[in-house]
């Protein structure tokens, strides 16, 4: 390999692990699918906050699926993510439920890097395994995803 290539490959690993060190923002949106279950493909993505149209709700399969309207896109979510704002629906934000710990990795063995008062909005990203990836005051880890909740959310999640 020659010294000017394994400069500009040196130079693209050093930019991509800085850009790998920097937390991304996560954020509390909620995904829209092409259709009423988490088995169909998730098509945008609303944030929260977002002031959608319901098209429907309903008993049946729909029970627990909502169909909505936000900008150009048209499709399904999760009732359990939308509240009422007034006289509009909202994509709710999710806030903790009680005074939770931040872990930096996701398990109780982890060290804590905050504690967070309950009823406090935070950015909630994905969640496996009963831990959800959280951003909280610009730090971000792990909480236990029934410490959170959808804020105003007629259903839960």
């Amino acid at each position: 390999m020659s010294t000017k290539n394994l400069h500009r490959l040196a130079g693209l690993t050093i930019a991509f692990l800085a850009s790998a060190a920097q937390a991304s923002p996560v954020t509390s949106p909620a995904n829209v699918r092409s259709g009423p279950s988490p088995k169909w493909p998730v098509i945008a993505t609303n944030p929260a906050g977002a002031d959608v149209q319901v098209l429907q709700c309903g008993g049946g399969w729909k029970r627990d699926w909502c169909q909505v309207s936000y900008g150009q896109i048209k499709g399904f979510v999760g009732a359990g993510v939308l509240a009422p704002s007034g006289n509009n629906v909202v994509v709710a934000p999710v806030v903790t439920t009680a005074l939770a710990n931040l872990y930096k990795g996701p398990g109780t063995k982890f060290p804590v890097i905050a504690a967070v008062p309950g009823g406090v909005t935070v950015s909630k990203g994905a969640c496996s395994a009963s831990w959800c990836q959280v951003n909280y005051d610009g730090k971000v880890g792990y909480m236990m995803e029934n410490l959170l909740q959808r804020e105003g959310a007629l259903f839960p999640m």
